[in-house]
């Protein structure tokens, strides 16, 4: 019985299991998978195995991982010229140019982009045959299909419009076969002079038909001017849309649209910018908690503003200022915004065709590689669509 024990205490101890990744807990796994740069790599993670497939999957998961823009729409000295993102993408190598979009009388403007569709409306050029001139169009350049809207409501006949936008249809991601379109109008109050009447009209991409939404008119409480040089579009954030309106130093405020509910409201700018009234000055940004912020250029510092309760009331909280000129290295001349994104805003020089990207986290800038393609100073953001498409690919089970 010694010599068993003797034997066994002699034996030489088991080696441990090695740990892989398999031994990596759900939610450190969901961290290590949130820090990725790209959606890119984030679906060939979920390619990986089942248990990577369920994670990246989670409704809350792809709430939480930001959506990477693949580059942007800007435009040229013709159609609009896409841009790319430095970050690499297996899309790298496509076009994602928009000469598969029909012919038209006019020329092809971007109202709008979300996710991977583009908005293309036609400006100039006459409207004899919308069934073979269309005005409206709706595509997806990565894979080259687009949709034509042929028939404009009755609604946009004739009035101004704060814009056109595009919106998913109720579900959790938009695509050619499940978008609306919305459009938000400007009429003059038939008893007040000098105030507007806002009202938004509908199209069903599935139905195909347009829809005045009556219930959304503003009532009385919302006091805006009949003018539509008063307003320049602000940006899209956490749902809603938002246009700066011109005011004095004292009451300028910001109008926002809820996409959900189509309802109008307003806020007040910050006190920083008030009686700022310029497109290329002012944006608004949302973030993945939900709370707004605002980016604002005054004398080329770059202002960036949060929404945040204090004491029982909402503020607008500075957050960061960055000086532009210190930080892009010779960047003298006036700056302004063309772009805003959740994680960054795009800003160039007046009288220059360079661009700069500024990290609203980090505040670094960088320099955009491409120039020279620039006419006018807009640029609309291309994302892949969201939430992706995910297949379990290998043969581990995880």
């Amino acid at each position: 019985m010694e010599s068993n024990r003797r034997r066994r205490w002699d034996e030489p101890k088991a080696a441990p299991t090695p740990s892989t990744v398999h031994d990596v807990p759900n939610h450190v796994l969901e961290l290590i998978l949130l820090g990725l740069d790209s959606s890119v790599y984030l679906v060939r993670a979920a390619s990986a195995c089942k248990r990577w497939h369920r994670v990246v999957a989670d409704i809350g998961f792809q709430r939480r991982f930001r959506r990477p823009v693949l580059g942007h729409y800007v435009y040229g000295p013709g159609d609009p010229v896409f841009v790319p993102s430095p970050i690499p993408s297996i899309h790298s190598g496509e076009s994602f140019s928009l000469d598969f979009v029909p012919m038209t009388d006019g020329h092809w403007r971007i109202a709008d982009s979300r996710g991977g569709l583009l908005l293309l409306r036609k400006t100039r050029g006459a409207t004899w045959c919308r069934r073979s001139n269309p005005d409206l169009a709706v595509c997806e350049p990565r894979t080259r299909r687009y949709r034509v809207i042929s028939v404009l409501p009755d609604m946009l006949a004739g009035r101004p419009d704060l814009g056109l936008f595009l919106l998913d249809a109720g579900g959790r991601s938009i695509g050619l076969s499940s978008f609306n379109v919305m459009a938000v109008v400007l009429t003059v109050h038939r008893s007040v002079p000098g105030r507007g009447v806002l009202a938004a009209c509908v199209y069903s991409g599935r139905g195909g038909t347009w829809h005045n939404l009556r219930h959304c008119v503003s009532d009385g409480s919302i006091d805006v001017p009949a003018t539509i040089t008063s307003f320049f579009f602000a940006g899209r954030a956490n749902g809603s849309l938002y246009w700066g309106i011109g005011g004095g130093a004292a009451n300028a405020t910001a109008l926002v649209l809820d996409e959900a509910t189509v309802g109008f409201s307003q806020v007040a700018l910050p006190e920083g910018v008030q009686g700022l009234h310029e497109v290329h000055c002012f944006r608004v940004v949302g973030e993945e908690d939900d709370t707004l912020r605002a980016v604002c250029l005054i004398d080329n510092d770059l202002r960036v503003y949060a929404w945040l309760r204090l004491h029982g009331d909402d503020h607008w909280v500075l957050e960061n200022v960055l000086l532009l000129p210190e930080d892009t290295h010779g960047l003298q001349a006036p700056a302004m915004i063309i772009a805003a994104h959740e994680t960054y805003v795009l800003v160039a020089p007046r009288h220059s065709r360079w661009l700069f990207s500024v990290d609203l986290k980090t505040m670094a800038v960088e320099r955009v590689r491409n120039r020279n393609v620039y006419n006018e100073w807009t640029a609309y953001p291309y994302e892949l669509p969201w939430p992706p498409v995910l297949k379990a690919w290998a043969q581990s089970p995880c």
